[in-house]
């Protein structure tokens, strides 16, 4: 299982405070951390072999929201986890369009977003115990 964190550049300070609370919660997974539009653009047309990746988008503003939802065609089919500035309807309407797994808002201790993706973790894991017991590993 693999976390791609998108926090650009200009969000250091906030992203800083995420990747260290993911970083401390999830020691066995990997995370890696993207920074710019076009990097994040080129990982998200990286074919993915094993399909075990979730995005953790980081949207500190409305216009960063815009601009990440000119990538919404290359973000069908991946296991999304949205970080919204605020509540207002249009954030949350623009939110909708990217088909999330789960939506939450810039906070301290993200605790609601460290609870789906212990959820999401348990749950690959229990797949691939499954897939390993119907193969006869």
């Amino acid at each position: 299982m693999n976390l791609i964190l998108f926090i650009h550049q200009d969000s250091l300070k906030q992203g800083a405070d995420l990747k260290r609370i993911l970083d401390q919660r999830f020691k066995s997974v990997e995370v890696s951390t993207v920074q710019t539009f076009n990097a994040f653009k080129d990982r998200l047309k990286q074919i993915s072999i094993y399909d075990k990746e979730i995005f953790i988008l980081l949207a500190d503003s409305t216009d960063r929201l815009k601009q990440l939802s000119l990538l919404i065609d290359l973000m069908e089919d991946k296991r999304i986890l949205l970080i919204l500035p605020d509540d207002s309807p249009i954030v949350v309407s623009m939110a909708h369009q990217f088909f999330p797994r789960f939506f939450t808002y810039v906070n301290d201790t993200y605790e609601d977003l460290c609870a789906v993706l212990t959820k999401m973790i348990n749950q690959e894991k229990i797949r691939i115990n499954h897939d390993k017991v119907k193969r006869g590993d």
